[in-house]
């Protein structure tokens, strides 16, 4: 039986995000899926998009430890190295372009040397000014300089480089402290644009980004240039079956047991939870439909198809078995964690996308049900006429609006709640309920189209919009596998 204190959580299910992470540990339990793929193409520019949890800053670092134990010069840079040596005020666009460019030069030969632990140098790195052929030049002399003298662990990285002239940028976690201003735009774009032009004079200097979904999406709506990175861009998604296998991965590696993960995936819903009985009961021992049902399709109808969800379930439920002082995860401690896991996922919506509509809490807290609602069985679910009701009295309630200058209405409003993964598309068929998310089909919520689907709230959020409801009540009905 396990012990569920701080140190076993962490190491059994893996770290939040992945720059806490132990590199060694990251390596036995990564996942590798499409995107992991799409991303190790040899191509000069290749950017991350996805939501937040769904693991994009584990994707790209693991693709940077992979470019160092292959001995390719690959740098990982983070935003105080970005934005402490990007000089951000121009007087025009194109200006700025260029002050993103020489920044970015400059940089990349300082982090390079830093990299092949040639600190001194590294400090007399002046402004480099001319694009990627001239950074790459720069870098091949000072590296060439330094070949006979520089430290042992670098030699074969010095040596790769002046073969093959090629380094590896990683930018992630360019979003922190994102508040979707203008100047957030225009930077962001400015960074795009200038990556496209250093990768487009040398292919060897090659670019590797990481952007939230609503970032992204605030900047291609503002900028047309951008439209020329949209053959670079790696979308990460995820389905549920995937997700339940990256948390087996992580739990039987940790348990000892190595098992390929092509292995993995290819096994049964069923055989693939019974995976987790040495930490969680297998079945729910709830009330009604959710008697004695196997646990798994709880846990993955409450998850946002975002690995993290799944591991702050675990998280969560296990700190709960710990306090109760039980090796195993039982249905009690689920059902003790479901209000606080609700809370905290509404929370993170609201964090995602205020910079799109500032005021979206006001517009989620909308969506709860009123008594009227209630007696006339309108609700979590919700037909395309009741939907656009209720985005009618959002708009009317306050100042909704969107912040990129979109035209606001309860259609527009309807399709964010959509894209956003509050609301999900539903259709109930003979074998059980399916739901769709933005990432599943782009298309259900545009309103030339009808496919027959509902919108309903996403049972993650449910608790959290009606806190009086027992912790021990279905709110939700559960997904097929």
């Amino acid at each position: 039986m396990l012990t569920f204190d701080d140190e076993t959580i962490s190491n059994l299910f893996g770290a939040e995000d992945a720059e806490n992470e132990y590199p060694e540990r990251l390596k036995e339990y990564f996942f590798r899926n499409k995107a992991y793929e799409s991303l190790k193409a040899d191509l000069p520019i290749r950017v991350v998009v996805g939501y937040k949890g769904v693991g994009k800053s584990a994707l790209l670092k693991i693709c940077h430890l992979e470019d160092l134990e292959d001995e390719v010069l690959s740098l990982w840079v983070r935003p105080n190295d970005v934005f402490g040596n990007i000089d951000t005020k121009a007087n025009s666009f194109l200006q700025l372009i260029e002050n993103w460019k020489t920044g970015l030069s400059t940089l990349i030969v300082r982090k390079a040397l830093e990299g092949c632990n040639l600190y001194e140098d590294a400090s007399t790195v002046s402004k480099i000014q001319g694009g990627a052929r001239q950074l790459i030049s720069v870098l091949y002399a000072k590296l060439q300089d330094a070949a006979g003298t520089s430290p042992k662990d670098s030699k074969k990285l010095i040596e790769n480089f002046l073969r093959h002239k090629k380094v590896r940028i990683y930018l992630d976690d360019l979003d922190r402290g994102w508040e979707g201003r203008p100047e957030d735009i225009k930077n962001i774009s400015a960074l795009l644009n200038a990556i496209r032009d250093m990768a487009g004079d040398d292919r060897n200097v090659q670019f590797r980004i990481g952007l939230r979904t609503d970032v992204y999406h605030l900047v291609r709506t503002s900028d047309e240039s951008t439209d020329k990175i949209e053959g670079n861009l790696v979308w990460l998604s995820w389905n549920n079956h995937e997700i339940l296998a990256t948390l087996v991965k992580r739990v039987t590696s940790f348990l000892g047991d190595s098992i390929d993960q092509q292995d993995l995936v290819k096994l049964p819903q069923e055989e693939l939870a019974r995976k987790l009985d040495p930490v969680i009961e297998h079945r729910f021992h709830g009330r009604g439909k959710w008697a004695n049902i196997p646990t798994r399709r709880i846990l993955m109808t409450l998850t946002r198809k975002r690995p993290r969800d799944l591991v702050k379930l675990f998280y969560y439920s296990a700190k709960e078995a710990h306090s109760s002082h039980s090796g195993i995860i039982t249905s009690g401690h689920l059902q003790n964690i479901f209000v606080k896991y609700s809370n905290e996922r509404l929370t993170d919506i609201v964090n995602e996308f205020k910079t799109e509509v500032p005021n979206l809490k006001d517009v989620f807290l909308t969506m709860r049900q009123t008594r009227k609602e209630k007696e006339s069985g309108i609700g979590p679910i919700f037909d395309d006429g009741q939907l656009v009701s209720k985005m009618k009295t959002a708009i009317q309630s306050g100042q909704i609006f969107f912040t990129n200058g979109d035209q606001m209405s309860p259609i527009a409003l309807a399709r964010f709640l959509y894209r956003s993964d509050f609301v999900t598309a539903r259709m109930d068929m003979d074998s059980g309920i399916v739901r769709k998310h933005f990432s599943d089909n782009q298309l259900l919520a545009e309103t030339q189209a009808q496919f027959g689907f509902k919108w309903e709230i996403h049972p993650a959020y449910r608790w959290a919009l009606d806190p009086q409801r027992d912790r021990h009540d279905q709110p939700f009905d559960l997904s097929t596998d």
